[in-house]
Protein backbone atom coordinates (compact mmCIF):
# COMPACT_ATOMS: atom_id res chain seq x y z
CA UNK A 1 0.00 0.00 0.00
CA UNK A 2 2.85 2.33 0.89
CA UNK A 3 4.55 1.66 -2.47
CA UNK A 4 1.31 2.40 -4.34
CA UNK A 5 0.94 5.69 -2.42
CA UNK A 6 4.52 6.71 -3.22
CA UNK A 7 4.00 5.80 -6.89
CA UNK A 8 0.79 7.85 -7.09
CA UNK A 9 2.48 10.82 -5.44
CA UNK A 10 5.39 10.66 -7.91
CA UNK A 11 2.99 10.47 -10.85
CA UNK A 12 1.08 13.55 -9.64
CA UNK A 13 4.34 15.46 -9.12
CA UNK A 14 5.53 14.58 -12.63
CA UNK A 15 2.21 15.70 -14.13
CA UNK A 16 2.44 19.04 -12.31
CA UNK A 17 5.97 19.61 -13.59
CA UNK A 18 5.00 18.80 -17.18
CA UNK A 19 1.94 21.09 -17.02
CA UNK A 20 3.94 23.95 -15.50
CA UNK A 21 6.67 23.93 -18.14
CA UNK A 22 4.53 23.00 -21.10
CA UNK A 23 2.05 25.91 -20.67
CA UNK A 24 4.54 28.69 -21.52
CA UNK A 25 5.85 26.52 -24.34
CA UNK A 26 2.32 26.16 -25.70
CA UNK A 27 1.81 29.90 -25.46
CA UNK A 28 5.00 30.49 -27.43
CA UNK A 29 3.97 27.93 -30.02
CA UNK A 30 0.50 29.47 -30.33
CA UNK A 31 2.04 32.92 -30.71
CA UNK A 32 4.42 31.69 -33.40
CA UNK A 33 1.60 29.90 -35.20
CA UNK A 34 -0.51 33.07 -35.08
CA UNK A 35 2.37 35.09 -36.51
CA UNK A 36 2.86 32.53 -39.26
CA UNK A 37 -0.87 32.61 -40.00
CA UNK A 38 -0.71 36.39 -40.36
CA UNK A 39 2.03 36.13 -42.99
CA UNK A 40 0.51 33.33 -45.06
CA UNK A 41 -2.51 33.89 -47.27
CA UNK A 42 -3.75 30.93 -49.31
CA UNK A 43 -0.36 29.28 -48.99
CA UNK A 44 1.54 32.33 -50.31
CA UNK A 45 4.08 34.05 -48.07
CA UNK A 46 3.59 37.80 -47.77
CA UNK A 47 6.01 40.41 -46.50
CA UNK A 48 4.68 43.18 -44.32
CA UNK A 49 6.00 46.49 -45.65
CA UNK A 50 6.48 49.57 -43.47
CA UNK A 51 3.57 52.02 -43.61
CA UNK A 52 3.70 54.48 -46.49
CA UNK A 53 4.05 58.08 -45.46
CA UNK A 54 0.77 59.86 -46.08
CA UNK A 55 0.95 62.25 -49.01
CA UNK A 56 -0.61 65.61 -48.31
CA UNK A 57 -1.78 67.84 -51.14
CA UNK A 58 -0.16 71.26 -50.98
CA UNK A 59 -2.94 73.61 -52.08
CA UNK A 60 -0.92 76.82 -51.69
CA UNK A 61 -0.22 78.97 -54.73
CA UNK A 62 3.21 78.18 -56.15
CA UNK A 63 5.86 80.16 -57.93
CA UNK A 64 6.91 77.66 -60.59
CA UNK A 65 10.08 77.62 -62.69
CA UNK A 66 10.13 75.31 -65.74
CA UNK A 67 13.42 74.74 -67.59
CA UNK A 68 14.42 72.51 -70.45
CA UNK A 69 14.91 71.98 -74.15
CA UNK A 70 12.63 72.48 -77.16
CA UNK A 71 10.03 70.10 -75.70
CA UNK A 72 8.88 73.14 -73.73
CA UNK A 73 7.40 74.56 -76.92
CA UNK A 74 4.53 72.11 -76.43
CA UNK A 75 4.61 71.59 -72.67
CA UNK A 76 5.10 75.22 -71.61
CA UNK A 77 1.88 76.81 -72.87
CA UNK A 78 -0.21 73.96 -71.45
CA UNK A 79 1.51 74.15 -68.04
CA UNK A 80 0.86 77.91 -68.16
CA UNK A 81 -2.86 77.13 -68.46
CA UNK A 82 -2.62 74.87 -65.40
CA UNK A 83 -0.79 77.58 -63.47
CA UNK A 84 -3.38 80.19 -64.41
CA UNK A 85 -6.28 77.88 -63.52
CA UNK A 86 -4.88 76.94 -60.12
CA UNK A 87 -3.51 80.28 -58.94
CA UNK A 88 0.19 79.60 -59.58
CA UNK A 89 2.70 81.78 -61.38
CA UNK A 90 4.99 80.30 -64.03
CA UNK A 91 8.21 81.24 -65.76
CA UNK A 92 9.62 78.84 -68.31
CA UNK A 93 13.02 78.83 -69.97
CA UNK A 94 13.51 77.14 -73.35
CA UNK A 95 17.14 76.47 -74.15
CA UNK A 96 17.09 75.06 -77.67
CA UNK A 97 19.17 71.93 -78.33
CA UNK A 98 20.15 71.83 -74.66
CA UNK A 99 21.12 68.71 -72.73
CA UNK A 100 21.91 67.79 -69.15
CA UNK A 101 25.54 68.53 -70.01
CA UNK A 102 24.74 72.00 -71.37
CA UNK A 103 22.77 72.92 -68.26
CA UNK A 104 24.98 71.02 -65.82
CA UNK A 105 28.27 72.59 -66.84
CA UNK A 106 26.87 76.06 -66.06
CA UNK A 107 25.20 77.75 -63.10
CA UNK A 108 22.31 79.08 -65.21
CA UNK A 109 19.75 77.08 -63.26
CA UNK A 110 21.02 78.50 -59.98
CA UNK A 111 20.87 81.95 -61.57
CA UNK A 112 17.23 81.57 -62.55
CA UNK A 113 16.41 80.18 -59.10
CA UNK A 114 17.98 83.26 -57.55
CA UNK A 115 16.19 85.60 -59.96
CA UNK A 116 12.69 84.14 -59.76
CA UNK A 117 12.76 82.51 -56.31
CA UNK A 118 10.62 79.48 -57.26
CA UNK A 119 9.14 77.16 -54.67
CA UNK A 120 8.49 74.45 -57.27
CA UNK A 121 10.56 73.43 -60.32
CA UNK A 122 9.82 71.41 -63.45
CA UNK A 123 12.62 70.11 -65.68
CA UNK A 124 12.22 68.57 -69.13
CA UNK A 125 15.53 67.30 -70.51
CA UNK A 126 16.92 64.18 -72.13
CA UNK A 127 15.41 64.17 -75.61
CA UNK A 128 18.71 65.25 -77.14
CA UNK A 129 20.58 62.48 -75.31
CA UNK A 130 18.62 59.39 -76.22
CA UNK A 131 21.49 57.80 -78.12
CA UNK A 132 24.56 58.89 -76.15
CA UNK A 133 26.72 55.84 -75.49
CA UNK A 134 28.12 55.17 -72.02
CA UNK A 135 25.81 57.91 -70.87
CA UNK A 136 26.30 57.54 -67.13
CA UNK A 137 30.03 58.15 -67.46
CA UNK A 138 29.45 61.13 -69.73
CA UNK A 139 26.41 62.77 -68.11
CA UNK A 140 25.98 61.72 -64.48
CA UNK A 141 28.06 64.59 -63.05
CA UNK A 142 25.97 67.13 -64.96
CA UNK A 143 22.68 65.70 -63.72
CA UNK A 144 24.08 65.69 -60.19
CA UNK A 145 25.11 69.34 -60.58
CA UNK A 146 21.62 70.33 -61.74
CA UNK A 147 20.01 68.53 -58.81
CA UNK A 148 22.50 70.19 -56.45
CA UNK A 149 21.49 73.59 -57.82
CA UNK A 150 17.83 72.72 -57.20
CA UNK A 151 18.70 71.69 -53.66
CA UNK A 152 15.71 71.30 -51.34
CA UNK A 153 13.17 72.90 -53.67
CA UNK A 154 10.40 70.43 -54.63
CA UNK A 155 10.85 69.42 -58.26
CA UNK A 156 9.55 67.17 -61.02
CA UNK A 157 11.77 65.90 -63.84
CA UNK A 158 9.82 65.00 -66.97
CA UNK A 159 11.59 62.28 -68.92
CA UNK A 160 11.95 62.52 -72.72
CA UNK A 161 9.17 61.30 -75.07
CA UNK A 162 11.19 58.53 -76.71
CA UNK A 163 10.62 57.87 -80.40
CA UNK A 164 13.21 55.06 -80.29
CA UNK A 165 14.78 53.04 -77.49
CA UNK A 166 17.40 55.03 -75.62
CA UNK A 167 20.86 54.01 -74.44
CA UNK A 168 20.19 54.66 -70.76
CA UNK A 169 19.17 58.28 -70.25
CA UNK A 170 15.85 57.37 -68.63
CA UNK A 171 17.40 54.82 -66.27
CA UNK A 172 20.07 57.32 -65.24
CA UNK A 173 17.60 60.13 -64.62
CA UNK A 174 15.20 57.92 -62.67
CA UNK A 175 18.03 56.61 -60.49
CA UNK A 176 19.33 60.14 -59.88
CA UNK A 177 16.05 61.80 -58.97
CA UNK A 178 14.32 61.37 -55.63
CA UNK A 179 11.59 58.75 -55.57
CA UNK A 180 8.35 60.21 -56.87
CA UNK A 181 9.97 63.09 -58.74
CA UNK A 182 10.71 61.51 -62.12
CA UNK A 183 7.93 61.12 -64.66
CA UNK A 184 8.76 58.38 -67.18
CA UNK A 185 7.39 59.51 -70.54
CA UNK A 186 8.96 56.91 -72.83
CA UNK A 187 6.04 54.49 -72.59
CA UNK A 188 3.38 57.13 -73.33
CA UNK A 189 1.76 57.31 -76.76
CA UNK A 190 2.46 60.38 -78.88
CA UNK A 191 1.44 61.84 -82.19
CA UNK A 192 4.62 63.19 -83.78
CA UNK A 193 5.38 66.35 -85.72
CA UNK A 194 7.06 66.16 -89.14
CA UNK A 195 10.52 65.73 -87.60
CA UNK A 196 9.37 62.43 -86.09
CA UNK A 197 10.64 63.39 -82.64
CA UNK A 198 8.64 66.24 -81.15
CA UNK A 199 5.02 65.55 -80.19
CA UNK A 200 2.46 67.64 -82.03
CA UNK A 201 1.08 70.56 -80.01
CA UNK A 202 -2.11 68.63 -79.29
CA UNK A 203 -0.15 65.54 -78.24
CA UNK A 204 2.20 67.65 -76.11
CA UNK A 205 -0.79 69.20 -74.34
CA UNK A 206 -2.12 65.70 -73.60
CA UNK A 207 1.34 64.76 -72.34
CA UNK A 208 1.27 67.73 -69.98
CA UNK A 209 -2.19 66.65 -68.80
CA UNK A 210 -0.82 63.22 -67.88
CA UNK A 211 2.15 64.74 -66.06
CA UNK A 212 -0.05 67.10 -64.05
CA UNK A 213 -2.46 64.30 -63.10
CA UNK A 214 0.53 62.22 -61.97
CA UNK A 215 1.90 65.13 -59.92
CA UNK A 216 -1.40 65.40 -58.06
CA UNK A 217 -2.03 61.68 -57.62
CA UNK A 218 1.34 59.92 -57.40
CA UNK A 219 4.30 62.27 -57.07
CA UNK A 220 6.32 62.95 -53.95
CA UNK A 221 5.30 66.62 -54.05
CA UNK A 222 1.60 66.88 -54.98
CA UNK A 223 0.35 70.38 -55.69
CA UNK A 224 -2.96 71.65 -56.98
CA UNK A 225 -3.07 71.11 -60.74
CA UNK A 226 -6.71 70.75 -61.67
CA UNK A 227 -7.30 70.49 -65.41
CA UNK A 228 -7.84 73.95 -66.90
CA UNK A 229 -10.67 75.10 -69.12
CA UNK A 230 -8.30 77.11 -71.33
CA UNK A 231 -5.95 75.29 -73.69
CA UNK A 232 -3.00 77.53 -72.83
CA UNK A 233 -2.18 80.39 -70.51
CA UNK A 234 -0.03 83.48 -70.24
CA UNK A 235 3.29 83.54 -68.42
CA UNK A 236 6.84 84.84 -68.71
CA UNK A 237 8.88 82.95 -71.32
CA UNK A 238 12.67 83.12 -71.71
CA UNK A 239 14.20 81.76 -74.92
CA UNK A 240 17.91 80.94 -75.15
CA UNK A 241 19.79 80.47 -78.41
CA UNK A 242 20.60 76.88 -79.43
CA UNK A 243 23.30 75.38 -77.26
CA UNK A 244 26.66 74.59 -78.80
Amino acid sequence: MKKEYIGLTALLALSFVLFTFSTPFKRVMLKERAEIKDTVVSGVDTITEPPIEQRVMDTAAKNILFVGDSMLEGLGPRLAAYAQENGHTLVYVIWYSSTTEVWGRTDKLAGYIKEFNPDYIFVSLGGNELFVRDIQTKRQKYVDNMLAQIGDIPYIWIGPPNWKEDTGINDMLEASCKKGTFYLSKNDTFQRAKDGAHPTRTSAAAWCDRVCAWVMEESAYPILLEKPVAEKGKCKVIVLAPAK
